[in-house]
This record gives structure tokens, C-alpha cells and sequence, in this order.
């Protein structure tokens, strides 16, 4: 052996090994079922790009657009942002393991352990703000660990670029960098703060998330009104005892004393006022999201830190080289029972009868009837049989009706369903009052006649002289209930302008 080259060091690669392996379970998967409600809704945003939404900052509208524009609705391309990020996301949480003294050992175990926590896996697989929370609070944590080990100031700028991209993909990432500096601010860390250049770092952040913050205000914060309706009408309540039964599920529970006992570990680290920056902080948010109802998967961003924190703590027994094969292959192991649960990877019958061999129920995360499926599988399902009803009801329509007609969806779901698969099917322009569809408006010179998607009850909202059936969807187990054989309506023959029922149809929920 040549004595001028380094030794070679066993699971130097496991991270990356481990981040091609989640990608290749996302690809897997393609796109079994179908897009998901969300992903229609961020396309049918990315083609109005803005400063802002009723209910999302516009980073994930503007990778929506990308996605769309390349791949058009076909689904893996749509999600391969999403599945990039989420390799991105186990590879990195290796790297945070590693720099937290867990070498390549603590590395490779914080790396399984981020594939094999169900919620991840889960979030990562769709086109949605979920799959880049996680990814960039860890590089937020990188980096804030780097500064308070005496790194060089001026990555005070990148924190603040990172943590104002974060808030610009989901609100709660900048709860999460609040919490974070707090912890920073908490222990001897705080001297990291003491240059100008962390208010650099302050002022690149608020910069970042101005525009958004200029249009909430603009439009009277209606994002405020979103949660707040959501925490009345929309949301299943959620208590602190339920919020931790719920994460310690939906986080894999064989991994609990993975990332819990990271989280004390982080907390107990009075030599290493970086880790414990990292601990205090993680605890504020999710003592936060207890206290304030949060859904277990709000917790997401901050369980890849964790677990990173967990690898490196867990190092020290992983001294035998059988062991930094066995351990990190156990935490692969746990997710097989819960794979089908976290990604579409089995036909919808199979999947049925996993989930009742394993005696479980969908979780019920809102107040509405369930199906067999959980609702983000339901939620796969349907959209383009609907567009296909209702372009067989357009097809009613003389050429001088369809020149006015708009199609009126109960949802975003249903309205987005018409835009994104109308365009090739000759289809109206969509409508809806439900969150940014209501913003939008009615298109000047539609709305009557309006194809109404609704159910056996429709009355046009009083403000047509005609109603005709013109189809109605056969039954399916696989969507939501409220989805199910819904009814196509026309309605005709205006009685008063459609924009003076539009102030009523507002839903921003």
C-alpha cells in the first residue's frame, strides 16, 4: 500500500448511496395513481406568478411553472423537483451527523434513518412546499453550526438567503429559522451574532420575503383568515398529547429513540454551544406547534436535524464495524412494514388490504368523511375523469354559448382539474371561490352559461333561470367522499351578474 494515499474509510459514501436509494424508491412509484390535488392547484398558480398566494409564499408556485413547462402533466416529471430534494435531504442529513462529531458511522446512520422516517418519505414524494422545508432548514443548520464554531462571519449573508428562500416556500420555515436563532441567541453561540455582518444576514432574509409580506398585507393577510378558518371549520383538532402520539407514528416509531434521544443529546451538550443551539431551537418549534395545534407533520423540518443529531450521538456504539453495517440497516428495515403508507407503491386493492393487515383506518386530519384511502392517495384520484365529464357537457353547448361559458369548481382541486387538463380538451376557463380561484375572479365575458360541478342539490345560486343535469360521474371507492359521482350542471339564462354573488362564494380555507 501506497503510504502517500489516505486509507480508505468504510461508509465514506453511505449518504450518498442512501440519498440514490430514495430516489430510486420515489421513481419507483411514478405516477401510479395519478397527480396529486395540490400539484394541479401549483400548476394552475405557476401560470399567474406572483408575489404571493391566499394560501402559500410563491417558491413552490414558481417550481410548479418549471416542472409544468418541461414535463406537462406528466407526473414523475412534475415530481421530480420534489424527489430531488428529498436525496438532497437524507444526503444532507449525513453531512449534519458528521459535523456534529458522528464521522462516517454516525453519518451513515443519520442518513437511513432520515429515508426510513415515514413522514419524509412521504412529504418528499409530491410536487408541494413539504418536500423543501426539510432540505433547507438543514442547509440553514449547516451553516449556523459553522458560524458558531468561529466560521467566517460573512456566511451570515447565505443564513439569511436561506432562511428568507425557506419562508418563501412555507411560512412555518421561518418559525423554524426564529426558533433556531433563539437557540443561538441562548448559548454561548451568541457571540457568532456579534457582527455586522449578521445583520447583513438579517436584512438579505427580510429582503427575500418583503414582496410577500407586501402582498399579504395588500390584500388583507389572508393567509391569517385561512388558518383561522382552518382551525374552526376545516382542520380535526388537534391537542399536545394527540400532536405527540402523532409524530411519534407518522415519524416511524421504531426511530423514536433515534431523534428523542438526539434531541437530548443536542440539549445536554453544554461543551458544544452549537449543538445546543440546534436543541434549544428544535424544542422552541415543536413546543410551539404542541401549544398551538399543529398537525404532526408540521414537525417535518426539524426531524432530519434530529436524527442527524441521534447519529452522532449513537457513533460512540457503533465502534465494531458490524454494527455500522447491522444498525443502520435495522433503521432501513423499519420502514419496510410502513413503505406502502408513506409512498403509492402498491395498486389501490393491495394497498387496502395492507393497510387492514397492519388494522389500520385512514387518518382523519379533517373534519369530512374518509373513504378506504388516506386522503393524499384519495386526493390522486378522479381529476381527469371529471375534466373528461365536464368537456362532455361543454360539448352541449352551441359555439355562441361556449364563446361565454365558465366552468364553476366547488374547490381547487376541482377547478384546477378543469384548467390544467381543459387546455387540451378545448375546456372554459375555470372558476372557484375557494382560496386563490376567488382572488382570480370570473374572466370578463364568462359565467353564463356556467357548467356547475356540484352534487344532487345545485340551485345555481339562484341566479339562473335554467338548470339541466348534463352528466354525472359513475362511483369510484378510490377518491374522497365529497369527490365521489359528483353532478354536471348547466345553468343558464343570468339573473343578475355573476360578479354580484362573488363577494358570498369566498372561501379561504
Amino acid at each position: 500500500m501506497d503510504p502517500s494515499r489516505p486509507a480508505r474509510r468504510p461508509f465514506l459514501d453511505a449518504p450518498r448511496a442512501l440519498a440514490a436509494l430514495a430516489f430510486a424508491l420515489h421513481a419507483a412509484c411514478g405516477g401510479r395513481y395519478g397527480i396529486f390535488r395540490d400539484e394541479l392547484y401549483f400548476v394552475a398558480c405557476g401560470r399567474r406568478l406572483a408575489a404571493g398566494y391566499v394560501d402559500q409564499p410563491p417558491g413552490i408556485a414558481v417550481v410548479a411553472r418549471l416542472a409544468s413547462e418541461l414535463f406537462g402533466t406528466w407526473v414523475p416529471g412534475l415530481r421530480l423537483p420534489a424527489w430531488l430534494a428529498s436525496a438532497a435531504t437524507v444526503l444532507l442529513a449525513g453531512r449534519l451527523a458528521a459535523r456534529l462529531g458522528g464521522g462516517t458511522a454516525g453519518a451513515a446512520l443519520a442518513s437511513a434513518a432520515t429515508l426510513a422516517c415515514g413522514v419524509l418519505l412521504a412529504l418528499g414524494h409530491y410536487l408541494t412546499m413539504n418536500a423543501f422545508e426539510p432540505l433547507l432548514v438543514l442547509v440553514l443548520a449547516l451553516v449556523l453550526v459553522r458560524l458558531a464554531e468561529g466560521g467566517d462571519p460573512r456566511l451570515w449573508v447565505a443564513a439569511g438567503a436561506v432562511a428568507g428562500l425557506g419562508a418563501l416556500f412555507k411560512y412555518t420555515s421561518a418559525l423554524v429559522a426564529l426558533a433556531l436563532l433563539a437557540g443561538v441567541a441562548a448559548t454561548p453561540a451568541r457571540r457568532a451574532l456579534r457582527t455586522r455582518w449578521a445583520l447583513a444576514g438579517a436584512a438579505v432574509g427580510l429582503l427575500a420575503i418583503l414582496p410577500n409580506v407586501a402582498w399579504q398585507l395588500a390584500h388583507g393577510l389572508p393567509f391569517l383568515e385561512l388558518v383561522r378558518n382552518g382551525q374552526l371549520h376545516k382542520n380535526a383538532p388537534t391537542s399536545p398529547p394527540a400532536f405527540a402520539l402523532g409524530l411519534l407514528r407518522d415519524a416511524n416509531p421504531l426511530l423514536a429513540p433515534l431523534w428523542l434521544g438526539g434531541l437530548g443529546w443536542l440539549l445536554g451538550r453544554g461543551d458544544a454551544p452549537a449543538a445546543r443551539a440546534l436543541g434549544i431551537g428544535a424544542a422552541l418549534y415543536l413546543a410551539l406547534l404542541a401549544a398551538t395545534g399543529g398537525k404532526p407533520y408540521y414537525a417535518a423540518p426539524v426531524l432530519p436535524l434530529l436524527l442527524a443529531a441521534g447519529g452522532a450521538a449513537a457513533a460512540p456504539l457503533l465502534r465494531r464495524p458490524a454494527l455500522r453495517v447491522a444498525v443502520p440497516a435495522l433503521a432501513l428495515a423499519s420502514l419496510v412494514p410502513a413503505l406502502p403508507l408513506a409512498l403509492p407503491i402498491l395498486p389501490e386493492p393491495a394497498f387496502v388490504r395492507w393497510q387492514a393487515a397492519l388494522g389500520l383506518e385512514p387518518e382523519r386530519m379533517e373534519r369530512t368523511a374518509y373513504g378506504v384511502l388516506p386522503q393524499i392517495y384519495a386526493d390522486q384520484h378522479g381529476w381527469p375523469e371529471l375534466a373528461r365529464a365536464v368537456a362532455g357537457a361543454a360539448a352541449t353547448l352551441a359555439p355562441a354559448e361556449r364563446a361565454t361559458a365558465a366552468v364553476f369548481g366547488q374547490n381547487y382541486g376541482e377547478a384546477a382539474a378543469v384548467e390544467v387538463y381543459g387546455a387540451a380538451l378545448g375546456l372554459p376557463p375555470a372558476i372557484s371561490g375557494h382560496n386563490q380561484y376567488w382572488l382570480w375572479g370570473v374572466p370578463p365575458g364568462r359565467g353564463d352559461p356556467l357548467i356547475v360541478i356540484s352534487d344532487a342539490d345545485e340551485d345555481c345560486g339562484g341566479a339562473f333561470r335554467e338548470r339541466v343535469l348534463a352528466a354525472r360521474l359513475p362511483a369510484s371507492p378510490w377518491v374522497m367522499p365529497y369527490e365521489d359521482a359528483r353532478w354536471i350542471w348547466i345553468c343558464r339564462g343570468q339573473r343578475r351578474p355573476l360578479a354580484g354573488l362573488w363577494p358570498a362564494l369566498r372561501s379561504y380555507q
